[in-house]
Parts: C-alpha cells; sequence; structure tokens
C-alpha cells in the first residue's frame, strides 16, 4: 500500500505513523514546506515532497503530486484535514464529504452544524472581523466572561477568557496580527468567534468510527494554564466516562461524525462536562495531537494512528479489548515557568523527553511554543497523578 501523508509537523507523530507503514511494509511519503525539518530523523520514508505551501486547491495539489499516485491521503496534522480530503477525492480515494468536512476546520461553520445535529455546545455570541465590528457591537447586552477563538487555527493560540470588551479587541488585534501558519504556509482565516464561557472541566474524547458509528473510544481529561489562556499543560487517560453522560456522549460523537459526512475515521472531540451535563467545545477530524496517542496507547492499547491509516485505505480494523485495572496514564509538559513540584511516590515516570529547540521567542506562558518536552507518567492513583500533572 502507498500513503501520502500531508504536511506532518510533529516529528513524534510521524514516526507513529511511519512505524505502522514499516509493520504493515507500506510504503511512505510525506509532504511539507520547503523549510520542514520534520522527517530528519524518521527512518524508511519512501519519498519526502517539498512544496511552497498548503493549498486545498484540487488543480494545486494535483500537480503538487504531478504523476505519482497512492491508495491513501492523509491529514498529517489538522490544517490538512481539507485538503487531505480534497485529492483522495480527485485520486478516486476514500475520503469524507468534502463540503462537509470544512465545518471542522471552520470554528463557525462547526458551530452552524452542531445546531443542526443537536450537538450541545456554547451559545455563539458574535463572529468579529476586525475590531472596528467589536466597537459597532452591542456589548452591553452581552454577560461577560465569554470566550475569543479564532476561527481556524490550532493549538489553543489566541483562544482566551475575557472579561471586557478591551480584553476582547486586544485578543482579537493580535490574532488578526497572525496571517498564515508558519509550520504550513496555509493562510489563516481573518476573525474570531464570540461563545459563551462554558465552565466546568475540561475532557476530549478520541473516537475511532466505523460505518458511522463510535466503534473505540478513550477518555482523557485535560489540565490547563490558569486563564485567560487556555493552554494545555498535561492529560490523564484511563477515566471512563461516567455512567449518566456515557450514552449522550457517545451519540453526540457519532452526530458530530454524520455532521461531518464521515463514513470511518478517527476523531477528537474536546467538552467540558460537570454532574449535569457535557458542553462540546469544537472537534477535529483527526487523531488527538500533543503526544496524547501515547498515553492512549500505554493505557487501551489503542493505536490511533494505525485506526486512522486503516480508515483511509477502506481496510478492516479490530478494536483491542478494553483495558481494567488502577493505573493512569498521563502526560506533563514542561515549561521555564512552571514551578518546580515533587513526584508522588506513586507516579513513576515511564519515559521523559527535554528539547528547547521547538521554543519560539515572544510565545506565550504554557502555550505550545514554550514547551521544553515533556513527561510521560504511569500512577496506581488516579488523584495522585491528576494533582501532579494540575499543578503549575
Amino acid at each position: 500500500m502507498r500513503i501520502l501523508l500531508l504536511h506532518p509537523v510533529s516529528s513524534w507523530s510521524l514516526d507513529r505513523v511511519a512505524a505502522v507503514c514499516d509493520r504493515e511494509d507500506w510504503r511512505l511519503t510525506i509532504v511539507t514546506i520547503g523549510s520542514s525539518t520534520v522527517g530528519d530523523g524518521t527512518p524508511g520514508l519512501h519519498e519526502w515532497i517539498r512544496v511552497p505551501e498548503l493549498t486545498n486547491s484540487p488543480r494545486d495539489l494535483l500537480a503538487q503530486i504531478g504523476a505519482r499516485r497512492y491508495d491513501a491521503v492523509v491529514a498529517g496534522n489538522e490544517f490538512a484535514v481539507i485538503a487531505a480530503d480534497v485529492l483522495a477525492r480527485e485520486l478516486g480515494l476514500y475520503h469524507n464529504d468534502v463540503t462537509r468536512i470544512r465545518a471542522s476546520r471552520d470554528k463557525s461553520l462547526m458551530r452552524e452544524a452542531f445546531a443542526r445535529h443537536d450537538i450541545p455546545q456554547p451559545r455563539v455570541i458574535t463572529r468579529l472581523g476586525s475590531v472596528e465590528e467589536s466597537r459597532a457591537f452591542p456589548w452591553e447586552t452581552v454577560s461577560f466572561p465569554v470566550i475569543v477563538k479564532p476561527i481556524d487555527m490550532a493549538m489553543s493560540l489566541f483562544v482566551r477568557k475575557c472579561h471586557t470588551r478591551a480584553e476582547v479587541e486586544a485578543t482579537l488585534a493580535k490574532m488578526l496580527d497572525f496571517k498564515k501558519s508558519r509550520l504550513t504556509n496555509l493562510a489563516y482565516t481573518a476573525g474570531a468567534l464570540v461563545e459563551e464561557f462554558a465552565d466546568g472541566p475540561e475532557f476530549s474524547l478520541e473516537c475511532v468510527v466505523r460505518d458511522e458509528r463510535i466503534v473505540a473510544h478513550a477518555l482523557t481529561r485535560k489540565f490547563l494554564s490558569a486563564p485567560p489562556a487556555c493552554h494545555e499543560v498535561g492529560h490523564v487517560s484511563g477515566d471512563e466516562i461516567p455512567v449518566r453522560h456515557r450514552r449522550d456522549l457517545l451519540d453526540a460523537a457519532e452526530r458530530i461524525a454524520s455532521a461531518w459526512g464521515m463514513a470511518q475515521g478517527v476523531m477528537h472531540v474536546e467538552f467540558k462536562m460537570d454532574a449535569e451535563r457535557i458542553r462540546v467545545i469544537e472537534a477535529a477530524a483527526r487523531p488527538v495531537g500533543g503526544h496524547v496517542p501515547e498515553i492512549v496507547e500505554l493505557q487501551h492499547g489503542l493505536h490511533l494512528e494505525e485506526a486512522f491509516l486503516h480508515a483511509r485505505l477502506g481496510l478492516g480494523w479490530k478494536a483491542p479489548e478494553p483495558a481494567q485495572g488502577p493505573t493512569r496514564h498521563g502526560i506533563r509538559f514542561h515549561f521555564a515557568e512552571r514551578t518546580e513540584t515533587a513526584r508522588p511516590e506513586g507516579v513513576e515516570v515511564v519515559h521523559a523527553v527535554h528539547d528547547d529547540g521547538n521554543t519560539v521567542p515572544g510565545a506565550e506562558p504554557f502555550s505550545v511554543n514554550r514547551r521544553l518536552g515533556h513527561s510521560v507518567l504511569r500512577g496506581e492513583s488516579a488523584d495522585d497523578l491528576a494533582t501532579y500533572i494540575g499543578a503549575l
């Protein structure tokens, strides 16, 4: 089988895909922008195609691969989801509905699609394309705080909890200065959504979809930096969905897949959950990032990238047997600004990575561009593990 992976941006993620391809004896080709070094240390690549930018244009995508042909086109990151389906359609390969899948990248379209499919979600207050539009908006009718988020960026960039119009406009002004992704050269859509603030603990559900049904899932608990930013500082895998929410959450996930025209694939669904209800914050039509697939595999034996590749190839795939036991696995990201915290005796380090080569000068504290590495952890006490990972 010949796999084309569009614009991978993380070496660890590319390595996991490459390992599956090596095990299955599949040929892996990647496409990146010319400046990318993502595949420098990855063994077994069949070919590395370098292009000026990620594009969603069918004509340009076909021109970039020339006469080459593949058995599956796979998104290597969030920005490449649309392009992967567009190119797969042009090549006559498995793809999601190209029109409906666009709602997985555009947060405004996503909210509209969720509303049509009765997905519980925060209320959208307005969409702003400029600071001038904000100044004309009747903010006196709004109950603060609110959440401001970009239309189609990623990695929680510029997602902020704002308490005043001035904070909204300051966030919007900074957001609008960012014109394109430095990782793919794909242009951002200018503007932001303003939504009601949904309080409560945040989680994600990693889902494998087959025949429009969720056939495997894993619940991940998120740990965030202090407001106003919403940066992820760690995750824990191993908890079960509370019984009172289980059916509603899985049904909502299946309705999201249906909304996007996804018969088979892998989804990452982010949501707030308390004792009374769930509210979906957003979702993505690809495996979760941030090294979470590593702890999901350790905890559940569920290899998300393997399931993703099989789905894109149209091949059968069998879910692993659910894991049992009290052990939890987690990940704690390293930051220079993070306070040194003693690791509890019952929490062990599975492995640790220290790397300051990906930091960006001027990046916001606790943002992905400030990470200095991470530790993958194992703990017998869920409370000890959560306390250690959540400590800032």
